[in-house]
């Protein structure tokens, strides 16, 4: 993911909130596509001295019982799986929200609240993340997470993140009319047992139709339940789908050939608010 890099400051929410897809996603839904949508955010992050699973888990607890916002969706987090990933070992959370001026009249709350910054204070040796610089995309996941196979347990799922940009002349109304033939085209191949799901996330816009803090178009996501799910989608896709819609997809935009790829959890759902990730698992 090409994202600006700004200060790390640690006054946020510490380990990876994160987009997309574990868990059931409680996003705003299509009932008759399965689509969803949302406002996601993502922060960069950098694990700190005492970094680990178990501190991480305790942290994520705590964290969960300072939650109250309903416009809060979900939250993931993701970890480099290469060394290979365009910024290295930099963590990542991402923030699925109801929408734009939510997230940011939350952030306003959660910087001003006293139990958020000893909450903080207290794990701030665990993580610390670039709240400030954090990034927005309107999000697209056009297929649900469970049409393909089962989530884990403990919250684990594998993620590919691809950097793209349009093509000189076109834009989101190309990237949106693409994705109902994509996701079609899947489930014309064998994606069986894999947890497949994807998401489409495009650089939020000002008003003038200037990026806000992407340096990028849109970032293609793809996620499975693990890194063999992935290898079995990415094969189905060569075999069955790439003929057929590399060449539409092609016409209106062009992506980084190596993806970001990283082992992810969920640590929020909105729709299982009992949900605790387990980071000692992936099953």
């Amino acid at each position: 993911m090409l994202i600006k890099n700004k200060l790390v400051i640690a006054f946020v929410m510490s380990f990876l909130f994160i987009s997309s897809c574990s868990n059931e996603m409680a996003v705003e839904s299509s009932a008759d596509s399965g689509s969803s949508k949302a406002y996601a955010e993502f922060m960069a992050c950098t694990a700190g001295p005492d970094f680990n699973a178990e501190n991480a888990m305790k942290m994520i607890g705590d964290w969960q019982k300072l939650i109250t916002a309903d416009s809060l969706l979900g939250a993931w987090g993701y970890v480099p799986a290469a060394d290979t990933n365009a910024f290295g070992d930099t963590l990542w959370w991402e923030l699925n929200w109801s929408s734009k001026e939510e997230a940011d009249a939350e952030w306003s709350a959660w910087v001003q609240n006293e139990e958020a910054q000893a909450w903080n204070e207290e794990y701030s040796n665990v993580m610390v993340c670039d709240g400030e610089g954090r990034n927005s995309f309107d999000a697209d996941y056009p297929i649900a997470p469970g049409t393909y196979g089962s989530t884990n347990a403990s919250g684990y799922f594998y993620s590919e993140f691809h950097q793209c940009d349009f093509n000189e002349g076109s834009g989101r109304p190309e990237a949106e009319a693409f994705l109902p033939g994509f996701s079609n085209a899947v489930s014309n191949s064998d994606y069986s047992e894999t947890n497949y799901s994807y998401g489409n996330y495009f650089a939020y816009k000002n008003a003038d139709g200037s990026h806000t803090d992407s340096d990028i178009d849109f970032l293609w996501a793809n996620f499975t339940n693990s890194k063999d799910s992935m290898d079995k989608a990415n094969e189905s896709f060569e075999k069955d789908v790439r003929a057929e819609m590399f060449p539409l997809f092609s016409e209106f935009a062009s992506c980084a050939e190596v993806p970001d790829v990283y082992d992810s959890w969920t640590f929020y759902n909105s729709e299982a608010k009992d949900f605790m990730p387990d980071f000692t698992t992936r099953n």
